[in-house]
């Protein structure tokens, strides 16, 4: 005979269940939906155009560890993009996508270790970055310590992917604030031109409120 099912354990059950099926009541309309992404898209189309102009400083610290720092950082070369989904015969827009670069004051150049040398590779690719690294023989010709150069351009993005069936939006961050991944999800009424604004203040660096109101759906830490 099987374990009986305690009572606690069936309510965790019938909540599990709750929270994974969305209010149908809740769910906006898809013409809704799409009015509030192309919206969006044009207002972040005229934020990109000013912080490309402006290249806008970033006051988020990028930091490797070994002595690679990005220091003074900036907006640079910001490229926004959308992506329609053909939905009972009509296009709607499900995807938004800001491809950007966080833009170092200068090269990076640090000598280190052979030893640290491959152990900062890693963190360097894991961060979609180019790694490369000259070797320093001493005077015996042993190689032992080695010059890594990483280019001062960090690439960046903010997706916002909109799920027509659920009426949630997951926002992705990637190396917005730092070298990683997170994912936030909301409800499409909550995409309006505040969360536009805090969305742009967080790339920034000037505000943090975005975490605050938007529910982590996934986090990937520090490459490594």
């Amino acid at each position: 005979m099987g374990e009986k099912t305690s009572f606690l354990d069936a309510l965790r059950d019938e909540y599990q269940t709750v929270q994974a099926a969305p209010d149908r009541a809740a769910i906006e309309d898809a013409n809704v939906i799409d009015a509030r992404m192309r919206k969006s898209f044009k207002w972040l189309e005229k934020a990109v155009t000013y912080l490309n102009a402006i290249k806008s400083p970033i006051k988020h610290r990028f930091d490797l560890g070994h002595g690679i720092v990005f220091e003074e950082p900036r907006f640079g070369r910001g490229v926004l993009g959308q992506h329609t989904l053909n939905l009972r015969g009509f296009n709607v827009i499900d995807e938004i996508s800001l491809y950007y670069h966080v833009c170092a004051s200068k090269p990076i150049a640090v000598e280190m270790s052979a030893v640290d040398a491959e152990l900062v590779r890693k963190d360097v690719e894991a961060a979609n970055l180019t790694f490369d690294s000259r070797r320093i023989r001493d005077a015996d010709g042993v190689v032992r310590k080695c010059v890594v150069t990483v280019p001062h351009e960090i690439p960046a993005a903010v997706l916002f992917r909109t799920d027509y069936r659920t009426g949630s939006v997951t926002i992705t961050l990637n190396n917005t604030d730092r070298f990683d991944r997170v994912s936030l999800r909301l409800q499409s009424n909550a995409v309006k031109e505040q969360l536009l604004e805090d969305v742009t203040k967080f790339i920034l660096g000037m505000d943090r409120s975005l975490l605050r109101y938007a529910r982590f759906s996934g986090i990937s830490g520090r490459p490594g």
